[in-house]
């Protein structure tokens, strides 16, 4: 909860706009979410889970404005690492790879550490 009441003030205090493959840390320098989690930031993202996207994604809110639903993936330091390094493309790809999913698991393994030193 507290990751969503953060980026819902992010676009008002910063006088900014967020969409899709946004990261965000929690916190400078990042931090934990949890001491149970080596999670430090999140990435907006379409739904993957959704089967009827077109149906679900935007809720028009007026003639003017409209409303973006977005998942949020919890990120590895070294995952948002890597997606500046080499884009949100290369990122999710990684992280499809891995079977990082629409369901949050703050067990999931590191799609980008290194491993041994090998990788």
């Amino acid at each position: 909860m507290r990751a969503l009441k953060t980026l819902a003030r992010l676009p008002h205090a910063y006088h900014t706009w967020l969409y899709a493959v946004h990261t965000i840390p929690n916190g400078n320098p990042a931090e934990r979410y949890a001491a149970s989690t080596k999670l430090t930031g999140m990435m907006l993202n379409v739904p993957a889970t959704i089967k009827a996207i077109n149906e679900f994604f935007t809720l028009p809110f007026s003639p003017e404005k409209e409303i973006h639903f977005f998942n949020l993936i919890p990120l590895y330091t070294e995952e948002m690492d890597f997606k500046l390094k080499h884009g949100a493309d290369a990122l999710l790809d990684k992280l499809s790879k891995a079977g990082v999913t629409d369901i949050i698991n703050i067990d999931r393994k590191n799609s980008c550490k290194k491993r041994f030193g090998l990788f």
